[in-house]
């Protein structure tokens, strides 16, 4: 841990030069895209956007101990009284580099601990894992965000095929442990309906399309709340009491709302209570809440987006653009302001999902994101050189993709980047 400690509280050295020449045909470039080590990278964008970010999306290097360079310990302390009667093979187990999680801990740890001083207090952060590291994130996650941030752990099935690699069980998931840093003023994730959900609003009265649910709320009775527990005067004078634990309204938003409510009778003559929801709100198309599993793309989709891009798609399991993109969405809604936008930071870039997932929503909504993008330069040193071409192609190709036909949406807002590159130290 000491390590992981002083590389975190080391001040940035080295210095950030501009590839001018890169952006000098694109005209106001305002996302950007750096290269090389990201934590003295991440250091020194804490001069320029700290506590600015609304979402982080990272998808960091697993443990297969073959990228990582920190050779420091997480110990593991117990008391000679400890239940462990065999201290010293537990140390030994430890000791294998099979069972070592710590160099992985010490390498994620100063870089999570500046990823919260970069985010805004109702920023969020979405990290993609597999299962063998999901126990030492979370705890890694729990001390630096705190456990009441935790806002859930996401299952991606990112195989829909069997596949084969394993006698017992055969993977099909990975997860996305999300985080905020202030889960209290975090606004609620939000997705839009789906096109069966929105085909269900078959009602339409002068205020819109609608549809009839029950007053009544369903599930499970768990300790009901009083104020959602009282009786409603039906048309013709009798009293209907609740027939589940509670109604979904209190009494008095019952009362506000008489225009919303329906009251209908059985053919065996009792009464049902509904409301009329709405399709559109004050705010807006009624939207939906995520739920915790997720199963739109997989990896497949990512590699045929790399094969599209460059020709193969010669990369282990891509995350496809569309993950990243619905992730951001459930957490942004876009700026409308153009002087505060909201930005996204990736700081494990590879081939740049994030910036195409950023510039296609930005045309879908022509709303406001800026893209932050570094490309650690230790990812994967068999393709360094060929991870930023390929970047450098997606970002063309999703800017020159929009979805009418015409360009009319760099007009709304420029999706432009800007290239930096991290020099070492002398």
């Amino acid at each position: 841990m000491e390590e992981a400690l002083n590389e975190l509280k080391a001040p940035f050295e080295g210095s950030i030069s501009e590839d001018t020449d890169y952006c000098k045909n694109v005209p106001d470039p305002i996302h950007k895209l750096y290269t090389g080590n990201n934590l003295p990278i991440l250091k020194y964008l804490l001069g320029e956007i700290s506590g600015e970010v609304k979402v982080i999306y990272i998808d960091p290097p697993y443990n297969t101990g073959s990228i990582l360079n920190y050779h420091d310990r997480f110990s593991v302390s117990y008391k000679k009284n400890s239940p462990l009667k065999r201290a010293e093979d537990f140390d030994e187990w430890l000791s294998k580099p099979s069972a070592d999680h710590s160099p992985w801990m010490s390498f994620m740890f100063p870089r999570l601990a500046l990823a919260r001083k970069l985010l805004r207090p109702d920023g969020v952060i979405f990290i993609s894992i597999d299962d063998r590291e999901l126990p030492r994130l979370r705890l890694l996650m729990d001390w630096i965000m705190g456990e009441k941030n935790h806002i859930g752990t996401v299952v991606w099935r990112k195989k829909v095929v069997r596949g084969r690699g394993n006698r017992h069980i055969i993977p099909q998931t990975e997860y996305i442990v999300c985080y905020a840093k202030d889960i209290s003023i975090l606004p609620p994730f939000q997705e839009p309906l789906t096109d069966d959900m929105i085909g269900a609003y078959t009602k339409k009265d002068e205020m819109g399309a609608y549809k009839e649910i029950p007053l009544a709320k369903s599930g499970t009775a768990h300790s009901p709340r009083p104020n959602l527990v009282y009786p409603i005067i039906a048309p013709d004078g009798t009293t209907i009491h609740c027939p589940t634990h509670q109604w979904r309204w209190s009494e008095k938003t019952f009362r506000e709302r008489q225009q919303e409510i329906l009251f209908r009778k059985t053919k065996k003559g009792v009464w049902r209570i509904l409301t009329k929801q709405y399709l559109e709100t004050a705010d807006g198309l009624r939207y939906r809440t995520p739920t915790s599993l997720y199963d739109k793309v997989t990896t497949t989709d990512g590699t045929k987006e790399l094969q599209a891009i460059s020709g193969n798609g010669n990369f282990d399991f891509p995350k496809p653009s569309r993950l990243i993109r619905d992730l951001i969405s459930w957490a942004t809604t876009g700026s409308p302001q153009p002087d505060r936008p909201e930005i996204i930071l990736d700081f494990f870039a590879g081939t740049a999902p994030t910036a195409q997932a950023v510039i296609d929503l930005n045309r879908e909504d022509h709303r406001r994101r800026i893209c932050y993008l570094v490309q650690d330069r230790i990812e994967d040193p068999r393709h360094t050189d060929k991870i930023l071409e390929l970047a450098k192609i997606r970002i063309q190709k999703a800017r020159e993709s929009p979805s009418d036909g015409s360009m009319e949406d760099q007009a709304i807002f420029p999706q432009g980047f800007r290239l930096f590159h991290y020099l070492p130290p002398a």
